[in-house]
């Protein structure tokens, strides 16, 4: 497949860069599929990210895939080694979407089972990568949980129909514990109600050595009610129940400090301190899942749902509930749709729900540590990690899809779904966030923005964009969700952001963080896959993919080696 390359593509959206010298290019060869080495196909979609394992015979890459299909294939070669089938009840399905888990010899696997299209139960099940079989000392776990209301009226329970297995399990492992703990979390599949956000903190020694009761150590509930009904068609939209915990990259689990810390992004539904009610919001707990907002309760007295106070707002230690900052025009989707609403009330309409983000933790040169956490409305939050209810700053970062002549082809998708990634250029921490908008209007794609200090405090300010608005092709890129980035410095002398945008056939694109220069542009065979993560490992990037004429999923692998014509 031919290899384009675009020197110096990029300047920023909004200044001039300083001139920087000429990027390093690469040159992408198939590993697989290739004219000697076709790839596997599956007949269902590979939606949870691929691992890679090197400790178990040859070096391979673990692929779930949608129908509840755990396969092996040779790094090499994209053979397949060996594949497994979760454990479901007779005559039911599976559908697998959460990113698994590596514990040594162990890969955890969350999914669901389903009869007649309807989710019947979910699952987690151990795989022993030694034996490639499913390890009888882990009896497969049905996720069962149920919580009382606040006022003790009510029960809430674990609903299978309305409850789905999307976020990655994330995995901590302390001292003095032999496979540590799991953390599964559960949202909805869409906004039928009732539905609510469920962690899970797994216990696998427990697991291990008594069985699938004592499995199951510590339950959050981010929303506690039981009247979940609607008068709208969609159950979001009334800010009601809901809080799921949906996004694919999973909760961000932080063992940087003395202690584990998991900052959890709420989808949309009811906010109600007094209630208890965490929808919409980015949550901080530690080990054993108690969660105390730490709001000051005298700012907090009269808390007002549909616009909270900025006072109250700020003083919550453990909770950030997203609004504008100063100076930030208020959200006007272009069909007046939020007209007459408040900030959290259209982004609740527009279903543009802060949980669709994972954030990401910095480190300034200061020493004080930061939260940005992306939000599915276009816009960057700017957080202090100490103290996440202080809110430095909001940067919009991508239009709102569509224009009054153009309308926007999946509003419900919003703009930004994914983990950002971060680095640093000339001392300033940069994070680089992709974007996409499904219209023929307006620019999206990868952004990189500094944290700089005005007056003493961080913020936000533009970097770069990719591509640029004057690019002949820029209303043709980045239309829906593209992979997640994956940043690499092991390649060449610079950092790089890998990601694919989707299309038929998909690009993967290598863009130099320093700047926005394009370093690598290639044809993938397939679409590539939305919400993925990349990975590269031994100068091979691996990618899911699908067929766009046959709808069969693969992974496509290709070798990053430098451009030797540079060389020259």
């Amino acid at each position: 497949m031919a290899i384009a390359f675009i020197a110096n593509l990029l300047l920023s959206a909004c200044s001039v860069l300083p001139l920087t010298s000429a990027p390093e290019k690469f040159h992408l060869s198939p590993v697989f599929p290739s004219a000697t080495k076709p790839s596997v196909k599956f007949n269902a979609s590979i939606i949870a990210s691929s691992l890679f394992d090197a400790k178990h015979g040859l070096p391979q890459l673990i692929v779930s895939v949608s129908d509840g299909t755990v396969a092996a294939l040779e790094a090499k070669s994209g053979l397949l080694l060996w594949q497994r089938q979760v454990p479901v009840p007779q005559n039911q399905q599976a559908q697998l979407i959460a990113t698994p888990v590596i514990i040594g010899d162990k890969l955890v696997v969350s999914y669901q089972c389903l009869e007649k299209g309807e989710r019947t139960s979910h699952r987690i099940a151990v795989l022993d990568l030694a034996s490639r079989q499913w390890d009888a000392r882990f009896p497969v776990l049905t996720v069962t949980a149920s919580q009382a209301t606040l006022d003790g009226k009510g029960i809430v329970n674990f609903n299978p129909p309305t409850v789905f297995s999307h976020a990655a399990l994330k995995h901590w492992q302390p001292k003095g514990s032999q496979l540590g703990y799991v953390y599964a979390a559960y949202g909805n599949a869409g906004d039928v109600q009732p539905f609510h956000g469920w962690l899970f903190e797994i216990d696998m020694d427990a697991w291990q050595q008594h069985g699938v009761n004592q499995a199951i150590k510590n339950t959050l509930l981010t929303t506690p009610e039981t009247n979940c009904r609607t008068n709208t068609e969609f159950g979001t939209q009334e800010m009601i129940c809901g809080g799921g915990l949906w996004v694919p990259s999973g909760p961000l689990l932080d063992a940087s400090g003395d202690e584990m810390q998991l900052f959890i992004p709420t989808g949309n539904g009811q906010i109600d301190l007094a209630r208890q009610d965490y929808g919409n919001s980015l949550m901080r707990v530690k080990p054993g899942l108690k969660f105390d907002a730490a709001c000051d309760t005298g700012l907090c007295a009269k808390f007002d749902p549909f616009n909270p106070d900025e006072a109250c707002l700020s003083s919550c230690k453990n909770l950030f509930v997203p609004r504008l900052s100063q100076g930030n025009a208020p959200l006007k989707p272009p069909f007046h749709e939020c007209d007459g609403k408040g900030f959290l009330e259209c982004m609740a309409w527009m279903d543009y729900d802060l949980g669709a983000n994972t954030p990401i933790k910095i480190t300034l040169p200061d020493g004080r540590q930061v939260l940005v956490q992306a939000g599915k409305d276009g816009g960057a939050y700017l957080v202090d990690a100490e103290h996440i209810g202080k809110q430095y700053d909001r940067l919009q970062i991508a239009k709102l899809c569509g224009s009054p002549t153009d309308l926007c082809k999946l509003s419900w998708a919003g703009m930004i779904v994914t983990q950002p990634v971060q680095t640093v250029v000339d001392g300033d921490p940069v994070v680089i966030i992709p974007t996409f908008s499904p219209d023929k209007t307006n620019v999206a794609g990868v952004v990189a923005l500094k944290i700089v200090l005005e007056n003493g405090q961080p913020k936000l300010q533009r970097f770069w964009q990719f591509p640029d608005a004057n690019n002949a092709n820029a209303l043709n890129m980045f239309r829906s969700h593209p992979s997640f980035p994956l940043l690499t410095t092991n390649i060449g002398n610079e950092a790089i952001i890998w990601l694919v945008d989707i299309g038929a056939p998909g690009t993967l694109y290598g863009i130099r963080a320093k700047d926005g220069s394009i370093v690598a542009q290639q044809a993938l065979q397939g679409s590539g896959r939305q919400l993925s993560m990349p990975l590269l490992v031994d100068g091979v990037m691996y990618l899911s993919s699908i067929m766009p004429t046959t709808g069969k999923a693969m992974v496509e692998a290709f070798k990053v080696e430098l451009d030797k014509s540079q060389l020259n």
